[in-house]
């Protein structure tokens, strides 16, 4: 089943954990797909951003997909804030992963479902998979809310 809510990945100039992350971004599917990547810092990280770019852009799925590559170093700050813009100019709400964060498959239905519950309450910012709790109790609920959230995934 495919995801229907897009998705934004941040990517840069890690090769290896572009294709693992993207790999379960493929395996979800999404119906949308935002790529944003920043330019190489110095000559150095040309052939590294190249190669992270060819990885994403083979997708390989019945998915709408926009890449936002820029070419020149923005920054980490700068550049997210700058996809943040775009993809927040096209649609409401969208499930955030950088390429070096590698997420269970559960983590994309966990947060469409939760971004689905709570999307009229305005009391929550954010959802994400994080758990920062020392024990988790599975048997009393399936989620829980906090007052942190991260930055590493997340749907909003």
């Amino acid at each position: 089943m495919a995801l229907e809510t897009a998705v934004a990945y941040q990517v840069f100039n890690r090769p290896e954990l572009t294709r693992r992350s993207f790999a379960v971004i493929a395996a979800a599917r999404p119906t949308r797909l935002f790529v944003l990547a920043d330019g190489p810092r110095w000559d150095a990280d040309r052939a590294a951003c190249a190669e992270v770019r060819e990885i994403v852009s083979a997708v390989d799925w019945d998915c709408d997909v926009e890449f936002h590559f820029s070419d020149v170093n923005l920054g980490c700050r700068a550049r997210v804030v700058s996809g943040f813009d775009r993809v927040f100019s096209v649609v409401d709400e969208m499930i955030f992963l950088e390429d070096d964060s590698l997420p269970h498959p559960s983590f994309f239905p966990f947060c469409e479902a939760l971004l689905a519950h709570h999307r009229d309450d305005p009391t929550v910012f954010m959802v994400c998979a994080s758990n920062y709790l020392q024990e988790w109790r599975a048997d009393a609920r399936d989620y829980h809310l906090s007052h942190l959230g991260s930055p590493w995934g997340f749907g909003r």
